[in-house]
């Protein structure tokens, strides 16, 4: 094991970082919520209040798509301040989303 506390280490394999403790994939996004509505639920990452029904929520996870996907459950208005690979996530998501009702796969089925 690298040099240092045991908690950073541990931490930063969970986010699949190499080096540090920096999330691999991270990006900015504005949600039409008030901050207050978002900071309970952000967890690592920053909220910064811009007005009364919006926000800017800086966050990170292991993937583009898991990222995408834990935005998406504030269920408000998103617009994705970069970088291009979230807003590439989000266009996969819809994509899975929107073919989800036709699906004719069977309960817990991978195909």
């Amino acid at each position: 094991m690298p040099p240092g506390r045991v908690e950073d280490f541990v931490s930063a394999r969970f986010r699949g970082a190499t080096r540090g403790t920096a999330w691999p994939c991270q990006g900015s996004v504005i949600l039409a919520l008030p901050a207050r509505a978002v900071l309970a639920f952000a967890g690592d990452g920053t909220v910064e209040d811009l007005g009364p029904d919006r926000c800017r929520l800086d966050a990170g996870s292991w993937s583009w798509v898991a990222l995408a996907a834990a935005i998406g459950r504030f269920d408000a208005d998103i617009e994705v301040v970069g970088p291009p690979e979230l807003a590439d996530a989000f266009r996969v998501l819809a994509g899975r989303y929107a073919a989800a009702p036709g699906s004719q796969r069977v309960s817990g089925s991978r195909q």
